[in-house]
């Protein structure tokens, strides 16, 4: 009843029949959906060039956001009018036959009841002119639809879906950039605050298809004033629940090789289910299906994994199975409910408005997603990757927890030693065609510790006026009557700028090491908890000035010329006349050299450290005589002064004769 409006569904409107239109909606509503992502379908709304038929579209608009539902729409689909030419064949290779790592659904009709025809999928006329040339047929679409909806509350669109693979896009990758541009453009001046998503990716059948959009997106002259024309990257990934970390990662990597970092959505996940006799009298299990019970297993780590991604928004493809040649749908056409829409219910419930995720798998197999700072408190879920049943132990937090199955049914567990002691079950989702391959782990578990109480807010020890160091120590201070005190975050700001984040969670005191000479730097912290929890920020802040010079008196002594080379000046070894220099790491003078038997002065260095040259003033000259020598001096900073006392400084004799090599040119 309380989800955060991060999860949706796909087609939960479908099918539209009276007299109960939309028989699957308040089912979708009630297992925690707030988003349905359905087709606009270009044909079916303007059948002939600007002859617009919106019957279908402005009562079902209406109706999902009387009930509460958001939409992405999708625009897509190029009607025969506007079409520059036919597809290849519209059909997914055989079961059998699909390239590792493939999967995509059973094509299906349009949701409006129009099946797709062979030119659907080809670029439209005009797609080069400007956004809003008369015969930019796009533009024009879109530019229409966006402007009607907007007052109706649409303000999410993606153009067009999975183009990287031919049966939705038989244009190039360069053709999609331009599609992308344009309908960017359109949106944008129909509706300015709207949000514009890439088309759904496809991903396996063809992984470089984006990248290559990118790079067209990349080079454009107007692409950096206009966000490269999307908003929110759309991804579609299926069966394979690690794939919604491992694949969103990589293709957040490379986004950022063309572009800056954008959001990512995942618009569509799932896995068919290939057990349920009441849709299928002669099952047969075949590679990316799964059962039911693994089915629900692949809700609840995926939409884990999703978090763990940094995924904004999760859409399960889809609400039921109609028109689907496979079986996805987390409620059957008789609007009965699968395993998966329960667990899909305990993943709105439970995997809420984190403060923080971090995912780890342990060696043994165990694969754990945490929710820190939830609304319900410290939230794990956990689950096999092995075949084989295992047992684990979860630090504990607290002296018992909750214990969730994905069923939703509870238990308390208590912890022992700190521990609480879990029997994980192995995975069962294996593929046929390598039965070493399990694609989703075994029945999560989800343990709740249930500290929902931030820590009081922090107190920031007074900084001195000055600081004279790199590095400046805020000391911290905080209580929590829960689960205790985890660490500190720590915000700075220079003078006269913004507040910006010093990265992790520290104990007190916490070092902040970016400190430049003569910067003023004000600090604020806030504790976290060890459930997540996060405190106020700190109720004053402090401020210190960083002072990286120091006054420094530095004595050589008397340079002498060390014939036994001992270092140490002995009766009888002469004083020698020299040319020193006090130099930093570039070679440059810190202090005006000097020409003398010894150097005595004061001046205000930076700290850091220098090297005093000393060089005899015959230098070079045959022997005998002195080999040029050097010190290292080392500059602290602090208050007062620095005595630099480095004694008599001894020069090695010189006793070898140079001889310089001459090199004769006969031209």
């Amino acid at each position: 009843q309380h989800p955060d409006g991060r999860a949706g569904a796909c087609f939960a409107y479908y099918p539209n029949v009276p007299p109960d239109p939309h028989p699957y909606l308040p089912l979708v509503l009630d297992a925690g959906s707030r988003w349905d992502r359905f087709d606009f379908i270009w044909p079916n709304i303007e059948p002939t060039n600007d002859q617009w038929d919106f019957s279908g579209y402005d009562s079902l608009v209406d109706d999902l956001h009387d009930a509460g539902m958001d939409i992405v729409g999708i625009l897509l689909w190029t009607p025969d009018w506007a079409a520059t030419g036919g597809t290849t064949a519209l059909s997914l290779p055989g079961l059998d036959r699909r390239p590792p790592g493939w999967y995509a659904p059973v094509p299906r009709l349009a949701p409006m009841g129009q099946a797709v025809a062979a030119a659907s999928s080809s670029p439209p006329q005009g797609l080069y002119l400007p956004w809003d040339d008369p015969n930019n047929h796009w533009g024009n679409f879109v530019y229409t639809v966006v402007s009607r909806y907007k007052d109706r509350g649409v303000t999410h669109w993606e153009v067009w879906n999975e183009p990287e693979w031919d049966y939705f896009w038989a244009g190039t990758e360069a053709d999609y950039a331009q599609l992308l541009k344009v309908g960017y453009q359109a949106t944008k001046a129909a509706c300015p605050n709207c949000t514009v998503l890439f088309g759904g990716l496809h991903y396996w059948a063809d992984p470089d298809f984006y990248k290559r959009v990118l790079d067209v997106l990349n080079d454009d002259p107007d692409g950096a004033a206009n966000n490269y024309f999307f908003d929110v990257m759309s991804v579609h990934l299926y069966s394979r629940s690690s794939n919604v970390y491992n694949v969103v990662n990589d293709i957040r990597s490379g986004m950022r090789t063309f572009v800056p970092d954008h959001p990512i959505w995942l618009t569509e996940t799932g896995v068919p289910v290939w057990d349920d006799d009441s849709v299928d009298p002669d099952p047969t299990k075949y590679d990316y299906a799964a059962t039911q019970e693994e089915a629900a297993a692949y809700v609840l780590q995926s939409y884990a994994e999703a978090w763990a991604s940094g995924v904004e928004r999760y859409f399960f493809f889809r609400t039921n199975d109609a028109d689907m040649s496979e079986y996805f749908g987390l409620i059957r056409n008789d609007r009965s409910l699968r395993p998966a829409y329960v667990a899909y219910q305990v993943a709105t419930t439970y995997l809420v408005s984190p403060t923080m995720v971090t995912r780890w798998t342990y060696a043994g197999g165990t694969r754990r997603v945490t929710l820190w700072g939830t609304p319900r408190g410290k939230v794990s879920v956990l689950w096999n990757t092995t075949p084989t049943s295992l047992t684990f132990g979860y630090p504990a937090i607290l002296p018992t927890a909750t214990l969730v199955d994905r069923w939703g049914v509870t238990q308390t567990i208590t912890a022992t030693g700190g521990v609480y002691t879990l029997t994980l079950p192995g995975a069962t989702a294996n593929l046929v065609s390598e039965p070493d391959d399990y694609i989703i782990g075994g029945d999560p578990y989800l343990v709740i510790e249930a500290d929902t109480t931030p820590p009081t807010t922090a107190t920031v020890q007074p900084l001195p006026a000055t600081t004279y160091s790199h590095t400046v120590l805020i000391s911290a201070t905080a209580a929590d009557e829960g689960a205790g005190i985890w660490g500190y975050e720590l915000q700075v700001q220079e003078e006269g700028g913004s507040w910006s984040a010093w990265p992790g969670i520290h104990p007190s005191p916490v070092r902040y090491t970016g400190g430049e000479h003569g910067k003023r730097y004000c600090f604020r912290v806030r504790a976290w908890d060890l459930a997540g929890n996060v405190g106020e920020w700190s109720d004053g802040v402090q401020c210190t000035t960083v002072d990286l010079t120091r006054q420094v008196h530095l004595d050589t002594g008397l340079i002498f010329g060390d014939g036994d080379e001992d270092g140490v000046r002995d009766t009888g070894e002469v004083t020698v006349t020299a040319h020193l220099r006090l130099v930093d790491a570039g070679g440059t003078d810190v202090v005006t050299p000097t020409t003398g038997t010894s150097w005595m002065f004061t001046s205000t260095l930076m700290a850091g450290s220098y090297t005093l040259t000393v060089t005899p003033e015959s230098w070079p000259s045959p022997p005998p005589g002195w080999l040029p020598g050097q010190r290292t001096v080392t500059v602290e900073a602090g208050e007062g002064v620095q005595e630099i006392r480095l004694g008599d400084v001894g020069l090695l004799p010189h006793t070898a004769s140079i001889y310089m090599p001459v090199v004769m040119n006969k031209w």
